[in-house]
């Protein structure tokens, strides 16, 4: 079958199951559906959403199995799952601004600034609750000329408004093939192409080679920022904030202690929240390494 036509993941969770359903959820998020519907029925909840190819339905089955569902199915999608996201596509606010795709208006509103995003085949098309978080703590924390790294940086959603927000430089990064030049894309589709880079380089290349950044992003899954947690510790300039998001409500507390863990010098200075999601803030002190 063409790995280029699209693919549907069906993942049903049994009644009385809300942990495996949360971590389902998330693991779907995480490989870029434009969308992850819900529906239930008879005490069960079934989870759909689409991929552009049968690789990447197959990596998000694999990742919902991990999260400990077992009825789980893919199956190829008739008619263009792309199009018909693309027809009901709309606004949605972050922050200090509202993001929209390419093919329609942007609202008129005075009081949030466009942000032009669309996704390609990478992840975040602005929708998802964690992104709107991470935009509106990014607008508070970047000052102008400050330094960003994006890790994980999909569509480009979160360095393009870091640069929006008055970034000097913003890098992404992420393991991602497409995502770099969808990130480099959107950049330029907002008029910031000039501050914003994007490259497939590993965090820890970046760590290791002793780069520092301002404010660091970081919207990953949970056990992903645990497993990353020296290195995004060791990224983050005397003075700059790490931000933390793909962390469902319940559970934040064990990814964020891990990098707390891997560096006492970097302090809970906040906790945001927005549709069973969180955002967390940490600081380094000016001065302290």
């Amino acid at each position: 079958m063409d790995d280029d036509a699209w693919f549907r993941v069906r993942v049903t969770v049994p009644p009385g199951a809300a942990t495996v359903a949360d971590l389902v959820v998330d693991a779907l998020w995480q490989h870029a559906p434009p969308a992850v519907e819900e529906r239930s029925g008879d005490g069960a909840t079934t989870f759909v959403a689409g991929y552009p190819s049968r690789s990447t339905a197959e990596l998000a089955a694999t990742a919902v199995r991990r999260a400990g569902a077992t009825d789980v199915e893919v199956v190829a999608v008739v008619d263009d799952g792309l199009d018909a996201w693309r027809a009901h596509a709309e606004p949605h606010d972050a922050g200090p601004f509202v993001i929209v795709p390419p093919w329609i208006p942007a609202p008129t509103d005075d009081r949030r600034r466009a942000l032009v995003v669309d996704p390609g085949r990478s992840f975040g098309s602005g929708s998802h609750p964690t992104t709107r978080l991470v935009l509106a703590e990014l607008a508070d924390v970047v000052a102008p000329g400050a330094s960003v790294l994006d890790v994980g940086c999909g569509s480009g959603v979160l360095a393009v408004g870091a640069a929006l927000c008055g970034a000097g430089a913003v890098h992404g990064i992420d393991v991602d093939p497409a995502a770099p030049a969808t990130t480099l894309a959107n950049a330029a589709a907002n008029d910031v192409a000039d501050r914003v880079t994007a490259s497939t380089e590993p965090l820890a290349a970046v760590s290791a080679a002793g780069r520092t950044f301002d404010v660091v992003a970081a919207n990953l899954l949970a056990p992903v920022i645990a497993d990353l947690s020296e290195d995004l510790a060791a990224v983050v300039a005397p003075g700059g904030t790490l931000l933390l998001s793909g962390l469902l409500v319940a559970r934040w507390r064990p990814a964020t202690d891990a990098v707390t863990g891997a560096d006492p010098g970097l302090a809970p200075a906040g906790v945001g929240q927005l549709d069973g999601w969180v955002v967390v803030r940490l600081e380094r002190p000016a001065g302290s390494r």
